[in-house]
């Protein structure tokens, strides 16, 4: 909305406006925006030549005097709008943009902390949980394991995996490490899947998690083990993709 009914008709005022150094239609664009004549001279001594621009930065609580140091922190005004709308003053936008993450992110990992503190004075280990938070973990797996009250270095190294609790533990009777069960869920195969695929291949479950682990299909199994190949021989190549010893 214009702060004046019909700029034409107070020619005084434009005139003050041109006066000062502006173009008309200058003038009526920054008067279409609300701003007084004081507040444009600072905002384009701060280097911000529209009043769109200006406008975006004042509804992100951002000063005139202080646009710099958001530019410098190669934040623009549209994500500065998002940064103060979650909270965020630059000290922290700043560090928060810097390592590639976005305010809504930040501002749901604070939540989920300020969410679980509670649950972590109540006797769960608060270093498992800030692990979990620090990592990244999205939100519906960060959830699983705090529903699952499960916070140890183990339950760090499945989260990482984006593997749910539940999974974990269903990959973990398998007989499978994170990381193979991370390269499964990568390819979109469910604990639940991979059990059936195998048990009506007729493969024994104990030596399951060593063909897998050799990086072998269900199929391609089932031929090595009619072509001589023993569990042994596959777990010795387990071993190898794994970088351990044979």
């Amino acid at each position: 909305m214009s702060r004046f009914d019909d700029e034409d008709e107070r020619p005084e005022e434009l005139t003050t406006w041109l006066t000062a150094g502006l173009r008309r239609t200058e003038a009526l664009s920054w008067r279409r925006w609300n701003f007084t004549l004081d507040e444009t001279l600072k905002w384009r001594s701060a280097g911000v030549a529209e009043a769109l621009l200006a406008a975006q930065w004042q509804a992100a609580g951002v000063a005139p005097n202080k646009v710099g140091d958001w530019v410098d922190a190669e934040i623009g005004p549209g994500e500065a709008i998002r940064w103060h709308e979650f909270g965020f003053d630059l000290a922290e936008a700043r560090v928060h943009a810097k390592n590639g993450e976005a305010p809504d992110e930040v501002f749901q990992r604070r939540n989920l902390k300020r969410q679980y503190m509670p649950q972590a004075a109540a006797g769960a280990t608060l270093p498992g949980i800030h692990q979990l938070l620090q990592a990244g973990v999205p939100h519906e797996v960060l959830r699983s394991y705090m529903e699952a009250q499960w916070y140890d270095k183990e339950a760090i190294t499945w989260a990482k995996q984006d593997i749910q609790a539940g999974d974990a533990r269903l990959w973990q009777g398998l007989g499978l490490t994170s990381s193979e069960a991370g390269e499964l869920r990568k390819a979109d195969r469910t604990p639940v899947d991979v059990i059936q695929e195998w048990w009506r291949a007729g493969i024994p479950f104990d030596e399951v998690a060593e063909w897998l682990g050799a990086g072998l299909t269900a199929e391609e199994a089932v031929a090595q083990r009619a072509s001589g190949v023993t569990v042994e021989q596959a777990a010795a190549l387990r071993a190898l993709r794994r970088g351990g010893a044979v």
